[in-house]
């Protein structure tokens, strides 16, 4: 399979030795046609700079600071040669593939049938297209019932990467908890439960696109407060986090400017984003999704193990 770091590429930083929490990096691939479409606004061309500049520019940060991410694709993307081969790019530099959809539609909006459709057919037209393994799953707008939930199981992700932890977050999915660390919500299903970090008592999710907005003191605000959990961390990137801004006349609205993070220039973006990650560093062990999924049920299983001796 592909996947494995090209020799052009620095490897990633070995922090093996550290005995610190982990934390792995995500990148969803939202790009300006997405993120027009979702909020129901009228796409003005045929290109999306967004997408291009904004994934050209992290996968050069990630090399840079030594890091793989896992990328969330919306698999209609493919259809388009120069986002496949830009993905493609992505894969040959060691990072790895989930899914966010085939169409980028709100799962909660849909028939049975059409989650269906968007959770199976993602995953496998991902891995024919790119002969890669799909283990993650993450739902568009973190919107994700039961029935999505349990779909993703069925589709065959080995997790889900979509809920916060809290009581709101559990009753929209149907669940009786979501807890902050890594977790089965499934009785009886071999599924996990990767949740974004938790944020209370701030008002909303403190990963780079809210940030970039308000402030580096909410990313370190955040921080602190998801660190006395001590669990596994996910520290959620978006396309927009480091893409040159849409040309102006195409910004219609205030909202189109603050959702598209067009009000801030790229070295702006670049300069903030690679603090977020080395103030990560500093308490976290930067590692790839699989590999901290997987430390942490070695964990698990060790600790059940102790729990259960006499």
């Amino acid at each position: 399979m592909n996947g494995a770091p090209t020799p052009a590429h620095p490897a990633p930083r070995d922090d093996s030795s550290s005995p610190r929490s982990l934390s792995a990096i995500h990148l969803d691939l939202d790009g300006a046609t997405h993120i027009f479409r979702v909020h129901g606004w009228n796409y003005p061309a045929s290109d999306d700079p967004l997408f291009f500049t904004g994934l050209r520019n992290a996968l050069d940060l990630f090399d840079e600071v030594g890091v793989r991410a896992t990328l969330f694709v919306i698999a209609e993307d493919l259809d388009d040669s120069p986002k496949r081969e830009a993905i493609a790019e992505a894969v040959r530099r060691g990072h790895q593939l989930g899914s966010h959809t085939i169409t980028h539609r709100r799962l909660t909006a849909l028939t049975r049938d059409e989650k269906r459709r968007e959770i199976f057919g993602s995953r496998q037209r991902i891995a024919s297209e790119f002969d890669v393994e799909v283990a993650g799953f993450r739902a568009p707008v973190m919107a994700l019932d039961r029935e999505a939930l349990e779909l993703v199981a069925d589709a065959g992700y080995a997790y889900d990467s979509s809920l916060f932890p809290g009581s709101a977050w559990a009753r929209l999915a149907g669940l009786p908890s979501v807890v902050a660390s890594p977790h089965s919500p499934l009785p009886g299903i071999p599924l996990w439960e990767l949740p974004m970090p938790a944020y209370a008592p701030l008002p909303f999710p403190f990963h780079p696109s809210y940030s970039l907005v308000l402030g580096s003191w909410y990313f370190r605000a955040g921080l602190n407060f998801h660190r006395r959990r001590a669990a596994p961390m996910v520290l959620l990137f978006h396309l927009t986090d480091f893409a040159a801004p849409l040309p102006s006349d195409w910004l219609h609205s205030w909202r189109v400017r603050l959702y598209t993070l067009s009000h801030l220039d790229v070295p702006t973006k670049l300069r903030r984003c690679r603090h977020m990650l080395e103030l990560v560093r500093q308490h976290y062990r930067l590692v790839d999704t699989s590999q901290l999924l997987a430390n942490f049920a070695e964990t698990s299983t060790e600790t059940s193990k102790l729990a259960a001796r006499p």
